[in-house]
């Protein structure tokens, strides 16, 4: 895809869980995805790592952190099972670039918007509830949909899966398994297929 960084950008590949910057690094770039995506862990003072959000091709990060200074206040990784691709402009060349930094703010403002339409973990709710959510979300940002049949790249781990919502690894296989059995999802290696979005979404919504 185009990157709207211009021609201020250079293309930056990341390897299948290669670290782009660290939780607490001085910001140095503002970044866009091209190809794959990336997701931005916290890790908590005991060390537990979170997933907090997962990029797609066309989102920007990390602009307030590169507007105000701030260290960054996530980790960001390709994940395990696949590379990505990121356009790169300096934090120099942002701040000198008044329609650079505006077409920045206007893509967040987009990302924002459709996080808020999209309810994923609340870990208020059940964690089948949460793992159909997350599932639903993948499938409908990277899947291609056939009737009731929804089949994407399997470019996240059970332990990334688990990071996301919230749960334990032990917890998302038993349910994939359980979900497997019940003819729900099929999967392999290489990818995941949602073999009943109906019935998925009904376990989704029964918060």
């Amino acid at each position: 895809m185009t990157s709207i960084l211009g021609d201020r950008a250079y293309a930056k590949e990341l390897q299948a869980g290669e670290t782009l910057f660290w939780q607490g690094d001085t910001p140095d770039a503002v970044y866009q995805v091209l190809e794959g995506f990336v997701k931005l862990t916290w890790s908590s003072p005991c060390g537990r790592e979170t997933i907090s959000e997962l990029l797609l091709p066309g989102d920007v990060f990390d602009l307030p952190s590169c507007l105000d200074g701030s260290p960054y206040p996530f980790t960001c990784k390709a994940p395990s099972n696949c590379g990505a691709r990121v356009a790169v402009v300096s934090r120099g060349a942002l701040l000198e670039d008044a329609q650079l930094s505006w077409r920045c703010q206007v893509r967040l403002v987009q990302q924002l918007r459709r996080q808020r339409s999209t309810r994923v973990a609340s870990p208020a709710e059940r964690v089948e509830v949460r793992l159909a959510r997350a599932l639903l979300w993948l499938g409908e940002s990277l899947g291609e949909r056939v009737g009731q049949r929804v089949t994407f790249p399997l470019q996240l781990t059970r332990q990334e899966l688990a990071e996301w919502i919230g749960t334990t690894t032990e917890t998302v296989i038993r349910l994939c398994s359980d979900w497997k059995r019940r003819a729900l999802i099929e999967c392999d290696r290489h990818q995941l297929t949602l073999t009943n979005v109906q019935t998925l979404g009904l376990l989704g919504d029964a918060a």
